[in-house]
């Protein structure tokens, strides 16, 4: 089982430096449209679109990585003062209760990832028009890979020791 969790988590770490890298275009688009619009007169039709994506893309992306890595916001007011054991445990039943919705919410993104391509629907949000399917690709592809980082959570919550003899914090 922990093949499979590092298997997993290695591909999650992947797709999360992949989101990464897409701050480097990112920044070249805004400084490219800062520097043709204010120092040449001539705004690009291309910068707005192309940063709005590359930003939701970004984001998107990273969300399986950031859970991997523990850093999605936690309200531990109540956790903080129970056992691990007990922590794991609720861990374990918030995973299992939300890692069918994101399954179910992936194919349901994948459907709409097809109509869009099949269609040929484009986004309407510049001149540049570009095609969405490529847009509704990250979000298959994010929300599958946040599906398997809750999945790899599931399992190490499930697996820890059911032994704990640790103490309660104080």
């Amino acid at each position: 089982m922990n093949r499979l969790i590092v298997l997993l988590e290695r591909l999650v770490v992947a797709v999360g430096i992949a989101a990464a890298m897409l701050l480097v275009p990112l920044v070249l688009a805004t400084t490219w449209e800062v520097v043709a619009r204010y120092a040449f007169g001539a705004p690009t039709i291309w910068a707005y679109e192309v940063g709005y994506l590359l930003t939701g893309s970004h984001f998107l992306l990273g969300l399986a990585y950031t859970l991997r890595q523990g850093e999605h916001i936690r309200i531990d007011v109540l956790s903080a003062h129970m056992a691990p054991s007990t922590r794991r445990r609720i861990d374990a039943a918030a995973y299992a209760v939300v890692l069918p919705l994101l399954v179910w919410l992936s194919v349901a993104l994948f459907n709409y990832f097809m109509a869009g391509y099949t269609r040929g629907e484009t986004s309407g949000q510049s001149a540049l028009n570009m095609p969405v399917w490529p847009f509704r690709a990250v979000f298959v592809l994010s929300f599958t890979m946040f599906s398997l980082q809750v999945f790899c959570e599931l399992l190490k919550s499930l697996m820890a020791p059911k032994n704990d003899q640790e103490a309660q914090p104080s």
